[in-house]
This record gives structure tokens, C-alpha cells and sequence, in this order.
């Protein structure tokens, strides 16, 4: 026997299609929820199935309380900049504010990081004169002590050479400290750069400051390792003209001591290179007397060539070479280094000294064929008729 819910329920989906098959007007979403509403408000069974089949679902638990987030590495670098620009804004730091702002300051300076660097620049694009002056005057403070750490490291130096320039009462303040420690400054890996740039963008008084001390420390200079690469940047920088003229004629005045030197001669070379004829007939009369005994060395032999190369000093060197004992000029053309200075002679020379010397070489060609030195001089000597 059917029981009464169930043939209630026949009945209501009886109902259902008849009016869904004879009204396609109404929706049937519509008519489904009509149904299934009447049918759970009728029969407590069909409305228990209901609640059974779909059981509410229970919204997801809150998530758990998180820590605070750190702040942004922006935040952060916002906050150094500020903290910086505040110190050197101020004109009345206490000597511990003061050394704790050289120290960050010194901590940026020196830092590798792009970071840094870019917090470096926007903090100095954001100080007027006055406070680069003071700036400036708080990095030479100290007996000179964080001025010099930061010039002798690599990122410092870029990042001093960056001041200079901007304000000449800041640049007083740099020019002296590089005057209290001027040959440590220029005889260091990274400092004499910041010299340099001085020489660029310092007014004219104060370049020309540094070009009376360059002068005055051209010599122990020329013969340092650093020290002379600092000259030879500023031989060949054609910016520095107004130094380098003058430079040019002390470096000749003491090319016979510099020519001896390590580092002397490479500067030497380089006056040669570039200087006029006048500097290079003075440098050739100070060597005079010395050409064979520099030919022997590997830095001398450079010095000599270059002297040979040109027709006003060339003769001051063949004039030398054909005075010498025949031993000792067969002894230079199978040496390491001098038998370079011998070809160039025989290459360079011509008229009566390049056939003095071929006379006087001749004799001894057996010799210069079976050394590996002076293969080349024998072949110059045997196509001479």
C-alpha cells in the first residue's frame, strides 16, 4: 500500500509538468522552487531529506592572528636618508651625534651596495652650499681620519670625487686636507684620484695650488708605484696642460735619477711620449754620458729608443754608441735589452753615423749570427754592401 506522502508527492510533480508542458512562460528555476518549497512546507519527511541531502556548510575558520611585517626595505633606506640628511643639517651636533654621523656616513661611503650608493647621491642632490661646506668640514675633522679612510677605499674615492666641485668653500675644506697628507694621498691605490678630479673642478686659485705641490713632489712621486701612475694620468690628460707643461721640465731636470728608478722611467717614457721638442732635447743633454749603461736595463733601453726615434736627439745617442769599446758595444747588441736600442739605431739613422756604426759592428758579425739576441743586426749588417 503507496503511503499518503508518497502519493502526495506523485501528485505535486504530476503538477509540475503539467503546467511546465502547457506555460513555457514561466521560468523553471521558478517553478522548481515553488514546488520544492511547497513540498517541504507540506510533509516534514520530505523537508528532513532536504536538510539530509544538502547540509549547510560551515564557513571557513579565521585565519590566525600573523606578527606585524617588517617594514619595507624602502621604508628603511627613507629612514637612514633622513637620519643622515637631519646630521649634516645641523649646526649644533653634540661630539657624540658628530662621530656617529661620520661613522654612517664613512659606513655609506665606503659600501659597495647599490643601495648605498643611490642613497649617497640623493642625499647630496638634497644639501645647499652651506651644508656642503659643513659636510665637508665634518669629513676633514678628526685629524683627517675618516677623510682619509674613505679616500684610500675604492667605492669612497668615486663617491668624495662626487663633492669636489660643488661649492668652493667646501672644496677649501678638501683641498686642505689634501695638502696635510699630500704625498699619502697621491701615493695611494685610490686617494690620488680625488686629487685629480680637484684638478678638473677646483677654481683656478686653487688649481693652480695643486699644480705648485705636484711640482714640488714630482721626484719621490715619479718613483713610487702609485705615486707615478698618478703623474702619468696627469701627463696624458690633455685637461691638465696647465700642469703638465711645467711638469715636464722638472722631470727632465731629473731624468737621469728618474731613468734609474722602477717607476721613475716609466714617467720619464711618458714625458717623451708626449711632451715637445724641447722637453725631449732637454731630457736627451740630462742623460748624456748614460745612454750605453741605460740600454742595458729593461726600463732604460725604453727611454733610450725613444730619444734615438727623434732626429734632433738621435745623435746625442749614436755619438755615444760609436765612443764606446768595440767589446762593449758587441756586448750591448747581444744583451737582453740592449740589443733592442742597436736595431733601432741601424733602423732610425742614417748618412755617415749609421755607417760608423755599421763599421764598427761588422767585425763581429760571426758572433751576431750565432746569437739569439742579434739575429736581426746581422741580417741589417749583411744587406749592407
Amino acid at each position: 500500500m503507496i503511503k499518503r506522502s508518497t502519493r502526495r508527492r506523485h501528485a505535486y510533480i504530476f503538477t509540475f509538468l503539467y503546467i511546465y508542458r502547457h506555460d513555457h512562460s514561466t521560468d523553471l528555476l521558478t517553478i522548481t522552487l515553488e514546488l520544492t518549497n511547497t513540498m517541504a512546507n507540506s510533509d516534514d519527511s520530505f523537508s528532513l531529506s532536504i536538510k539530509q541531502e544538502n547540509p549547510t556548510v560551515p564557513p571557513p575558520p579565521p585565519p590566525p592572528p600573523t606578527a606585524t611585517p617588517p617594514p619595507r626595505e624602502t621604508d628603511l633606506a627613507d629612514e637612514k636618508n633622513q637620519s643622515l640628511l637631519n646630521s649634516l643639517r645641523s649646526t649644533s651636533l653634540t661630539p657624540q651625534e658628530a662621530q656617529t654621523c661620520l661613522r654612517s656616513l664613512t659606513n655609506v661611503m665606503t659600501s659597495g651596495e647599490d643601495e648605498d650608493a643611490a642613497l649617497f647621491q640623493e642625499v647630496i642632490s638634497k644639501l645647499n652650499e652651506s651644508e656642503l661646506k659643513r659636510m665637508a668640514s665634518l669629513l676633514t675633522s678628526k685629524y683627517d681620519h675618516y677623510f682619509l679612510k674613505i679616500a684610500r677605499n675604492k667605492n669612497g674615492s668615486i663617491h668624495l670625487q662626487k663633492l669636489l666641485g660643488k661649492s668652493d668653500d667646501a672644496d677649501t675644506f678638501f683641498l686642505a686636507a689634501i695638502f696635510r697628507n699630500f704625498f699619502n694621498v697621491m701615493a695611494d691605490e685610490h686617494a690620488p684620484y680625488v686629487a685629480i678630479q680637484g684638478m678638473r673642478v677646483f677654481s683656478r686659485e686653487k688649481k693652480r695650488a695643486m699644480r705648485d705641490k705636484i711640482l714640488t713632489y714630482a721626484v719621490p712621486l715619479g718613483c713610487d708605484q702609485y705615486g707615478s701612475i698618478a703623474l702619468n694620468a696627469i701627463i696624458r690628460d690633455v685637461s691638465f696642460l696647465y700642469c703638465s707643461v711645467a711638469l715636464f721640465d722638472v722631470v727632465a731636470s731629473k731624468a737621469r735619477f728618474l731613468s734609474y728608478s722602477r717607476y721613475g722611467n716609466i714617467v720619464v717614457q711618458q714625458v717623451l711620449k708626449h711632451c715637445s721638442l724641447h722637453s725631449t732635447r732637454n731630457i736627451g743633454v740630462s742623460l748624456r754620458g748614460h745612454y750605453v749603461e741605460l740600454s742595458f736595463t729593461e726600463g732604460g733601453r725604453y727611454i733610450v729608443e725613444k730619444i734615438l726615434e727623434r732626429d734632433e736627439t738621435g745623435v746625442l745617442v749614436m755619438t755615444e754608441l760609436l765612443e764606446c769599446g768595440s767589446d762593449n758595444l758587441v756586448s750591448l747588441a747581444t744583451s737582453e735589452y740592449g740589443h733592442f736600442v742597436v736595431e733601432t739605431a741601424l733602423k732610425v739613422t742614417r748618412g755617415v753615423l749609421f755607417r760608423g756604426l755599421v763599421n764598427k759592428l761588422k767585425p763581429f758579425l760571426p758572433l751576431l749570427r750565432t746569437s739569439p739576441q742579434s739575429t736581426t743586426i746581422a741580417q741589417i749588417l749583411e744587406s749592407v754592401p
